[in-house]
């Protein structure tokens, strides 16, 4: 049993190890000759949406916004997890004074 599942692991990092190679190579999240040149087609044939295409950020843009939301997540983690003592003793002098209580 221990067997397959390393073989199904293998399996799986072998197929995500060649789809992250497919697409660093074909520069998919990178300055793309192509989709620029479509994108620049179609704001020439429809005007109307070149406003829609300057509303789209840039990749520096996304870039920053992912690193705030991973960074905040990070501190509030840290936070969470530095007042977990106290947070933790304080609901358990809640409880133990509330069953207290009833006896």
């Amino acid at each position: 049993m221990k067997h397959l599942v390393s073989r199904r692991m293998a399996g799986k990092l072998a197929i995500v190890g060649g789809a992250t190679l497919l697409v660093v190579n074909n520069e998919v999240f990178g300055a793309n000759k192509y989709a620029r040149q479509v994108i620049n087609n179609l704001r020439n044939s429809l005007p109307e949406t070149a406003e829609a295409f300057d509303k789209i950020p840039s990749t520096s843009e996304i870039n920053n916004c992912a690193i705030d939301t991973w960074n905040s997540g990070v501190h509030k983690t840290f936070h969470w997890l530095a007042d977990a003592p106290s947070t933790t003793k304080n609901g358990l002098i809640t409880v133990y004074n509330k069953v207290k209580d009833l006896f």
